[in-house]
Order: structure tokens, then sequence, then C-alpha cells
């Protein structure tokens, strides 16, 4: 019998192939479990930033309206078996490690992501969820997500990431709205250049747009009352996420009390995430790029303004990790720079040697969990842990553990 560790392995050695573009793969692969797919209804999630907090929200609104509900985000903080959930429970390592093999069995040559796309496909057909809430893993368009027909798209937001692989703005945003089906109704939060695309694609395929605009976040203009909306997740910029999600339930026709209902009680790990204990007031933020920074520091601005910050911070190499370092900290601030758990961790030399160069006073530890002990022991008022989810899943069990 396979155990978790023997596809913990496999999934291991398929990273040696990296990112490849196409749905041909993915196509084969699901061909050959019998389409799963096709089970369930689908939501297809995608944007810059936000996709997996709006994503937790939407399943939690659906879950409320008594509906069992699948999830598939990536990537995980502390285990695989986050990647996909029903009604908000992770799958089990042997379960896991099941759908891992089924696919594997299908003898198709296949990408880490695709894998574990077909083995999400396949689970949620196996639990026969009524609706599966599936998160885009890089861009749009040739994500090995975008095989599905859902009941309504969303865009996010749009900004400057992956710019190796995605290219400019534009065609990050042409990227993105290759998820906008035939029909399909489309909510996005994007602004400027990338809504005049998402709004000119949509236009083409006949499919309802619906805009949220971040400049106009009153509760009036979602037609809810603001005392009844209580968001239990932290972090100003939640606040335009729950927006998009609220859009999105209500052409979902989820009741409002639901709304209100699941809002108050989603649950999504490593954003913007308070820990207080005898050591401090800690915050975990996955901010892996500068739209994710900028959101970070306004939060940060808005709850912590005064005292002393002091941080953990790590970046992969293929992050524009200068503008981050120039938008996420202060002059007064200090730095402990350490390695995310990555093959594409930007060295701790060359992160040190930007924060220098922008008068950031550092230091640099490798080893993740011993920056984390120098974050506890020091004097700072309040404690943060950024830079990519590569790191804050390595540590975020210590910090609340201390």
């Amino acid at each position: 019998m396979k155990t978790y560790d023997d596809a913990l392995k496999y999934l291991d050695w398929l990273c040696i192939f990296g990112i490849k573009e196409g749905l041909e793969r993915i196509k084969e692969l699901t061909a050959a479990l019998g389409e799963p797919q096709n089970f369930y209804k689908t939501i297809h999630v995608t944007g810059t930033n936000g996709k997996g907090s709006v994503c937790a929200m939407l399943a939690e609104m659906l879950k409320a309206s008594g509906l069992t509900v699948g999830l598939f985000t990536s990537p995980h903080l502390e285990s695989y078996c986050e990647r996909i959930k029903i009604n908000g429970e992770n799958i089990s390592e042997n379960d896991f490690a099941e759908m891992i093999f089924r696919v594997k069995d299908c003898n198709v040559v296949a990408t880490h992501f695709e894998v574990l796309t077909a083995a999400a496909f396949e689970y949620f057909k196996v639990r026969a969820v009524d609706i599966a809430v599936i998160e885009v893993g890089l861009g749009g368009t040739f994500d090995s997500t975008n095989i599905i027909t859902p009941e309504l798209s969303v865009i996010t937001n749009v900004a400057l990431d992956h710019e190796n692989i995605l290219g400019d703005l534009e065609s990050i945003a042409r990227n993105k709205a290759g998820i906008i089906k035939e029909n399909v109704p489309v909510v996005t939060g994007a602004t400027g250049l990338p809504l005049e695309i998402i709004r000119a694609v949509a236009k083409e395929k006949n499919s309802p747009l619906y805009e949220v605009n971040p400049l106009k976040l009153k509760a009036q203009s979602l037609k809810l009352k603001a005392e009844s909306l209580k968001l239990n997740l932290r972090g100003d910029y939640q606040k335009f996420n729950a927006a998009i999600a609220i859009k999105a339930a209500q052409i979902l026709n989820i009741d409002n009390q639901k709304i209100f209902q699941a809002l108050n009680q989603v649950e999504w790990a490593g954003r913007f995430e308070v820990v207080e204990n005898s050591a401090g007031v800690f915050i975990i933020d996955g901010a892996h790029n500068p739209h994710g920074a900028k959101a970070l520091r306004d939060s940060l601005d808005k709850n912590f303004l005064t005292g002393k910050r002091i941080w953990v911070f790590g970046a992969l190499g293929d992050k524009n990790f200068n503008e981050m370092i120039k938008i996420l900290f202060r002059a007064d601030d200090f730095v402990i720079v350490t390695p995310p758990q990555s093959e594409r961790a930007a060295s701790t030399e060359i992160l040190c040697k930007a924060l220098r160069e922008n008068n950031i006073p550092c230091a640099a530890v490798e080893n993740n969990l011993e920056a984390v002990e120098m974050l506890k022991n020091s004097s700072g008022d309040v404690k943060i842990i950024a830079g990519s989810l590569y790191l804050i899943g390595a540590v975020r069990n210590a910090v609340k553990n201390i």
C-alpha cells in the first residue's frame, strides 16, 4: 500500500519537470480518470493577490448554504493536505496518497501541479461534492485548472508578478482573462489597463461582468447592512477581498444571512494572522510581491503605526524583492533575513545587500527556526514574518507554539 510519504517522494521527483504551459497533459489525465471535474459544479478564481482568501470566503459561504463544498488552493503552508479540502477539512494523508497514485497510474507524463490538480478533481468526484472552488495555480489561460466550465469566474485583481513567466502587465491581464468562459458571469476587482482587457474579453465571450471598485467599498454599494457584516480575517486588504466574495455570492444567489455567517467564521492561515503570546505580538503574512507588500504595509500602518518593528523576511529570487523592500520597511525597522524553503529562494547575501542599499539594518540567519528564535528574543513592539509563503509555512507552527 502506497503511503503519504511515498506520495511526497513522487511529487518531489515531479518537480524536476518544472512548469510547462499547455492543457494537453491535464486533459489526457482527466480523460483517463473519466473527466472527474464534470461531476460537480465549480467556481474558478484567479488574480495576482487575494485569490486564496476569496476562495476561502466563497467556500465558507457555500458551506453555510448547506452544500458539500470542495476547495483546491495552492501553495500549502505546512502540509500538502491543506491544498484539498471538503467543507473546511483537509484531505486525509491516506486519501491524498490514494488520489496521487490513482493519477500516477494513468501513465501520463505530467508536471507536479498537473498531478495535484487531477488528484483534487478526482477526490471531489469520489466524495460527491456539490460544488468546488478552484484556485488557479499560475496565470489562467494555460493553467491546468482551466479545463473546467464554471458557474462563475473570479479575477480578484491584476498586478505585476511572475513577470519572468507571464510577461508585462498587459500579458498578465490577458492570461488571467483566459479563465473567462462563454456566457459565464465574471466578477473582478481589477482596475486600469487590466480591467479594460477583462471588459473586452468578457464582451467577446458574452459573459456578464461585475466590477468591484477597490475605491468604493461602502457596504451600501453591496446592498448589505454594515452593522451585520463582521469579518473574521484581519488585515485591511481583506475588506476588498470580502467585497469580491460578497458580489460573487450574490450572483450565486446565496442568502445574505449565510454570507454574514460565513464571513464571521472564515479562517485563512498566514494572511495578516495575529499571534499573541508571552514573547509579544507576531504578524504572519504571505506578502510575496510588491502588490501584496503594499497591502501588508497599509495594514501594519493602520493597526500598528507606532512602535519598533522587527522582521523575519525571506523572498524568492524570481520576485521583485527590491521593490518589496522599498515598500515594506521603515528606516528604524530591523530585518532578520532567512531563506524560504524553496530551491528558488533568494540568498540571504543578495537580500541583505538590497536592504543595506536602502539603509535598512539587517542580519542574515540561514536556519529559519533560529531566525524565529532571534525574533522571539528581540525587543520589538510588533514582530512580523513575511516575504514568501514558503517561509511562513516553515515557521508558522514554531511561532504559534512559542
